[in-house]
């Protein structure tokens, strides 16, 4: 289990109903009413509206838009007694933008900023670290509509800088990374992150100018010396063999043998009586160097990647195989300028490697032409150059890899989604028809949760900022009726101070001692503790507590009041 798991059980704030869905029990939805109210004050600061769209969605929209059978098979599919096809929210963009189209016939309604917080469903393969990966979750999603590309980049600006002033209130470390657009789609793309040892991604950023990147986005500047793993990397499997032979790496002073990973590209056919075909890719790179799938299948189309030649062949199947393809990777010619792409006519050529490839592939005799190009097709690595730096001050500044959890993503859409639903609307002076210009921004909202806990906890239990802590302040007595009636007129003093009608409990359980109590107060992790036990009886003093730096001080009660008046949020 990770932290957060095992603290939000262990302090009574969820509970499991089986793998990948939870129950949130009363503490737990006090912080995530709070995360909610932040994200509303916020967004209602830009304009926008809040409403709900529902759970159970039709098929037709998805299959207008393609991701009924692109969103594969994390998606829930079920059929009404009708036997029509409905689906559990995943994502709600085909629903939202039908609902637009239905509504919005004229620029002079634009733009529009709507949103929800809702619950999402996706049936992941391997559920797992609580909150952080499950089945149901509560997200907020936010559309936007506008007249022009311009006047979308205008909102997505607003948004992010929204989302800064959220993450900046919740009082945790978070960086905005560069991102790939993914299945959603769309021309511009950014997460936010959680700085955390947990997370799933891997961010890669530069200390000196703050670019930040995903790492199946990011683009770095190779050390012209490559390391000691690229140059004693030696493979004897026949491909890799092969493309060296062909002199189709630049020379360098170092001699790097390739690595090379094998995909299929499909292509299918517009004749319906012919098979469909495809291209058998192979991409190249340096020993030390993996493949990045997103970068090539940008670079050329949708690739199959496979592990092993029994893998392709299972791929190719019964596909005629008519093409070849080889990526050359930067990482082969470090400090030298990419080549342009080039072809080989192997008609002719005595090479007995591609003669063995032809029978391993079932490669065609008539194929004789082979297609190179060259490009970044890696992933980075810790010390690559920040290209930022590299293009403004021809540095090259090492960048820094550091794990985090992703917990919002914002996207611009474009026209993908209006162009197919018909989110149209009548240009001014004109009576052209144009599709509105879309963006989507994502917030996870039970993410959110577990990833303060894993941002904010120690050996004793959880660390709430105090703009998302269930309660601000505990007052914990021992069973002595002195101090019990003490704590009542002291939570009205410090209700009082805080200006909050609940932001103060009194844990005055009878069936434990006070050092339990004051061990719960520290798991919960509520931000301040207020002690009225024994001290209290001898000198009249209560003892104040700061959870997260641990300092104590002794009040006398008039001085309570001042004390939190001076610490408000």
């Amino acid at each position: 289990m990770v932290p957060s798991q095992q603290l939000l059980l262990r302090a009574g704030m969820m509970r499991q109903s089986s793998s990948g869905i939870y129950s949130i029990l009363p503490f737990g939805q006090r912080v995530l009413d709070k995360i909610e109210n932040i994200i509303d004050e916020e967004l209602e600061n830009i304009g926008c509206q809040k409403l709900s769209l529902p759970n159970l969605l039709p098929s037709e929209n998805w299959k207008k838009t393609g991701r009924w059978e692109s969103t594969g098979q994390e998606m829930f599919k079920l059929k009404d007694r009708k036997g029509a096809d409905f689906l559990l929210a995943p994502t709600h963009e085909e629903e939202i933008t039908s609902l637009i189209a239905k509504e919005i016939q004229s620029y002079r309604q634009l733009p529009i900023r709507v949103y929800q917080v809702g619950r999402k469903f996706r049936d992941e393969l391997r559920a797992r670290s609580g909150l952080l990966r499950g089945k149901e979750f509560l997200m907020k999603d936010l559309y936007t509509f506008d007249v022009s590309e311009e006047e979308a980049l205008k909102t997505y600006d607003d948004v992010v800088l929204a989302y800064r002033r959220i993450m900046k209130r919740f009082g945790i470390p978070y960086a905005v990374a560069e991102a790939d657009t993914g299945n959603i789609g769309g021309t511009h793309s950014h997460e936010f992150h959680v700085l955390s040892k947990v997370g799933e991604d891997s961010l890669l950023s530069c200390a000196s100018c703050g670019y930040t990147s995903n790492e199946e986005r990011a683009i770095g500047i190779i050390p012209n010396i490559p390391t000691k793993a690229a140059t004693k990397f030696h493979c004897s499997d026949i491909v890799p063999k092969w493309v060296e032979s062909l002199d189709i790496i630049p020379r360098s002073t170092f001699k790097l043998r390739p690595k090379v990973q094998l995909g299929v590209m499909k292509m299918e056919s517009q004749d319906e009586t012919k098979a469909s075909s495809c291209a058998l890719v192979a991409v190249a790179t340096a020993g030390d160097r993996s493949v990045n799938e997103i970068k090539v299948s940008k670079a050329i189309g949708k690739i199959e990647f496979a592990s092993s030649i029994d893998d392709v062949r299972t791929l190719i199947a019964n596909d005629s195989l008519d093409k070849i393809t080889v990526c050359i990777d930067q990482s082969l010619y470090p400090g030298q300028s990419s080549l342009r792409a080039k072809d080989l006519d192997m008609k002719g050529l005595k090479d007995p490697m591609f003669e063995e490839l032809k029978s391993i592939f079932s490669i065609e005799n008539s194929i004789c032409n082979l297609h190179v190009i060259y490009g970044d097709y890696h992933n980075c690595l810790p010390e690559d150059g920040c290209p930022h730096c590299f293009n403004n001050k021809g540095t090259i500044e090492p960048m820094k890899m550091t794990r985090a959890i992703e917990i919002g993503h914002t996207f611009m859409l474009g026209t993908k989604y209006s162009q197919p639903l018909g989110a149209m609307f009548v240009l001014e002076g004109t009576q052209n028809l144009e599709p509105m210009q879309m963006g989507c921004y994502g917030l996870g909202i039970t993410r959110l949760l577990a990833s303060i806990v894993e941002a904010s906890h120690d050996q004793k239990g959880i660390i709430w900022p105090e703009s998302v802590a269930p309660f601000r302040a505990v007052i914990v007595t021992s069973e002595d009726e002195r101090c019990i009636t003490a704590a009542e007129s002291i939570y009205d003093i410090v209700q009082k101070a805080l200006k909050t009608k609940s932001g103060v409990i009194i844990d005055d359980r009878l069936d434990v001692t006070l050092g339990f109590k004051m061990k719960d107060a520290e798991l919960i992790g509520y931000p301040w503790m207020i002690i009225i036990g024994k001290g209290f009886l001898r000198t009249g003093n209560v003892e104040v507590q700061h959870r997260k730096t641990g300092e104590k001080w002794s009040l006398e009660r008039p001085k309570i009041l001042s004390f939190f008046e001076e610490r408000q949020l």
